[in-house]
């Protein structure tokens, strides 16, 4: 018996913490960066990967939310007590802001439902990544459980649905990883300490981001890379002022904008995590690259925008 599943990354493009004042954020889905976790019958119930390897019972804290959904699945499908061997290849740092959690919740209910041989519905396959992202996370909005099964932008705002929309763009979006884990809940804290203290000059950095938003769909539908590049470097002055950034990313920020990206910004929770940039093409995303990696970018990746051409659902 064997089994496949698959998925990918995401990024937060715009909207990060204004996100949870009720304005709207866009996430995009790095299909660039693959998650493949396969299973296979075996005599003892093991997993491989980046961030662990032995017995499944053996399973540090750090994966809770893995061990959760293995255990789930497994009391949901594994009536014969077959054992098996699951085998995560990802290209996703963990507590980066890119979806990694997300992204093996996802591939891994694929994995499981195609070891068994069983259908397998979106909504299901989104109501387990949505409980493995709980015991992760706490609260789980659903917005990466969305993006890491998606082929398309997301755009999202609390209490709405998730609106899948497409462009015509010929940029291309660098990813630098500061190599320093992201504190997603801590700065969220901190973030709703800075608005309870002064929730007028806080509240309208919030909304200014949510309009950075609405913009850089704007930019992104008129392929106006130089505006999204402004944009971009709006939305990192607001975010810098919410205290969400630390020195080695404004480096590396100063080292993307000066090799020629149109604008950069962090990208996730903050205070560590990835930045992202606009390149006008090919040519510039490497040098982009190259500049990041020399600022000691840990890893870099391109994903081009034209990707995100579709005919389908849209929003205006």
């Amino acid at each position: 018996m064997n089994g496949i599943g698959k998925s990918h990354g995401k990024m937060i493009m715009m909207g990060e913490h204004a996100v949870v004042y009720g304005y709207p954020a866009i996430a995009l889905p790095l299909v660039s960066i693959p998650v493949i976790i396969r299973i296979k019958e075996s005599k003892t119930k093991t997993l491989s990967s980046n961030y662990f390897v032995g017995s499944l019972a053996d399973l540090p804290e750090s994966l809770s939310g893995v061990k959760y959904l293995i255990d789930t699945l497994d009391k949901e499908m594994n009536q014969d007590q077959i054992n098996y061997s699951i085998f995560i290849d990802s290209g996703l740092p963990i507590e980066r802001g890119l979806g990694s959690s997300a992204a093996i919740g996802a591939a891994l209910t694929r994995a499981f439902f195609d070891f068994f041989d069983r259908p397998l519905s979106d909504e299901r396959l989104l109501e387990h990544i949505n409980m493995s992202e709980t015991v992760t996370h706490g609260k789980a909005s659903g917005l990466d459980a969305n993006t890491v099964i998606s082929d398309f932008p997301i755009k999202y705002s609390q209490g709405t649905s998730f609106q899948h929309f497409s462009f015509e763009s010929d940029g291309f979006i660098v990813i630098g990883d500061s190599n320093v884990k992201g504190k997603t809940k801590q700065t969220v804290r901190d973030v709703r300490r800075l608005f309870d203290e002064n929730s007028v000059v806080v509240g309208q950095e919030l909304a200014d981001l949510g309009n950075c938003t609405e913009l850089a769909i704007k930019a992104l539908k008129t392929n106006n890379l130089k505006n999204l590049g402004q944009i971009f470097t709006q939305a990192n002055e607001i975010l810098t002022k919410l205290n969400l950034s630390i020195p080695k990313v404004d480096t590396m920020i100063e080292a993307a904008n000066s090799a020629g990206a149109l604008g950069s910004k962090m990208t996730g929770g903050g205070r560590g995590g990835c930045i992202i940039c606009v390149a006008k093409n090919l040519t510039s995303a490497q040098m982009i690259q190259k500049a990041l990696l020399k600022q000691g970018a840990a890893q870099t990746w391109i994903q081009p925008l034209s990707i995100y051409e579709n005919e389908g659902a849209n929003i205006d």
